[in-house]
């Protein structure tokens, strides 16, 4: 029987921001971008660790078509941060032409830019960036990322010019590589190659740790070292007082998930539909961090714990306005993330604040918009 269980990682966790780059009704591209640039900078006022950013290409709800240019802008606005792509999409891009942007953006932040790459859904992207070219293999599109930064030498061939990047990175090695898995045949090629791992917020804690373990077991056949790497894991992030917002906040996301995977929402009818968000609320109600700052901290306190990842990317962005996105980022940051911290280096399971008055004086400063 195999064994599941994820050593106890002693290192402080990193705690970062993703942005959705949602917008909602009625928005200009000029509004979202806009609110990215304050969460961002707001993020590095708060003392969060890292800010991580997407690609989507044609889409009225999500203009992000490039990940690598916000995250170069971003390390520019924000120099005390570190920034990554979550992620780059990697059959849309030529991988010579990633690790080169990539050495570029590492030597000009001083190696405080970090690269996650994925295979992204067959989409219009696909049909327009890839038509004349055949799906790349993953592994061998890292294996390119990754010689590039090196010697330029491919797996069992000699250097090629065409593959060697300039400027060199300034991380020895190249930048931090995380691939977004959330297939067995994508966990295998990341663990076979000693690289971490990136999972999506849909994961149950105790689904991030078998996937983690089947990295485990991919690198360990490989010969690379099975555990201690740095993994990542989104989820969301959404800090309320009320448990009402709380079920409003997450049946918006559910109708957006299930608007996102169902070619119309009248297919099988409205019952099936509503019937698809309930039950799509239900979990994330079930598993995200959404609700008190109790209920939040010992939810991304249980995903940590059970999954053993290093990184957690929190998304606060929802469906309302501009400044309850910035006021539910200032409470993650000054009532929840504390409140894990200390868990974490006592090695309890009480998320309660060390005492009352310091939590009350965090809450104050939130409701004052003190960074």
């Amino acid at each position: 029987m195999t064994d599941l269980r994820t050593p106890i990682d002693l290192r402080p966790p990193r705690f970062g921001l993703l942005f959705s780059s949602g917008r909602s009704t009625g928005q200009s591209d000029a509004t979202v971008y806009t609110r990215t640039l304050a969460l961002a900078e707001e993020a590095q006022a708060l003392g969060l660790d890292d800010l991580w950013v997407t690609e989507h290409h044609f889409s009225r709800t999500t203009p992000a078509p490039s990940a690598l240019a916000l995250a170069a802008f971003l390390l520019g606005r924000c120099p005390r941060i570190r920034v990554g792509t979550a992620v780059t999409l990697l059959p849309l891009h030529p991988p010579v032409h990633v690790a080169e942007q990539a050495a570029l953006l590492d030597q000009l932040s001083g190696g405080r830019f970090t690269l996650g790459v994925g295979r992204g859904a067959p989409t219009t992207a696909y049909e327009v960036f890839a038509r004349d070219r055949e799906r790349p293999d993953l592994g061998d599109c890292l294996d390119r990322i990754r010689c590039a930064w090196r010697s330029g030498s491919r797996p069992g061939g000699a250097a090629h010019p065409a593959d060697r990047v300039t400027p060199e990175p300034l991380t020895s090695g190249g930048p931090p590589l995380y691939v977004a898995a959330g297939s067995p045949e994508t966990i295998t090629v990341a663990g076979a190659r000693g690289l971490p791992i990136m999972m999506l917020f849909d994961k149950t804690p105790e689904a991030k740790a078998e996937m983690v373990a089947l990295h485990a077991r991919a690198a360990a056949a490989a010969g690379r070292v099975a555990h201690g790497h740095d993994h990542a894991f989104s989820l969301l992030v959404h800090v309320t007082d009320s448990p009402r917002r709380a079920q409003e906040l997450m049946f918006d996301r559910a109708r957006r998930l299930v608007r996102a995977h169902t070619p119309s929402m009248t297919d099988g009818g409205p019952e099936r539909n509503e019937e698809a968000v309930r039950r799509t609320a239900e979990r994330l109600l079930a598993h995200q961090a959404v609700g008190d700052v109790d209920t939040c901290a010992r939810r991304l306190l249980r995903h940590i714990r059970t999954s053993g990842c290093g990184r957690v990317l929190c998304q606060v962005e929802a469906a309302d306005d501009d400044a309850m996105t910035v006021r539910r980022l200032r409470r993650l940051a000054t009532e929840v993330l504390p409140r894990v911290r200390r868990a974490l280096a006592r090695n309890t399971e009480d998320v309660a604040p060390a005492d009352a008055g310091a939590d009350d004086a965090g809450r104050r400063r939130s409701a004052r918009g003190v960074s």
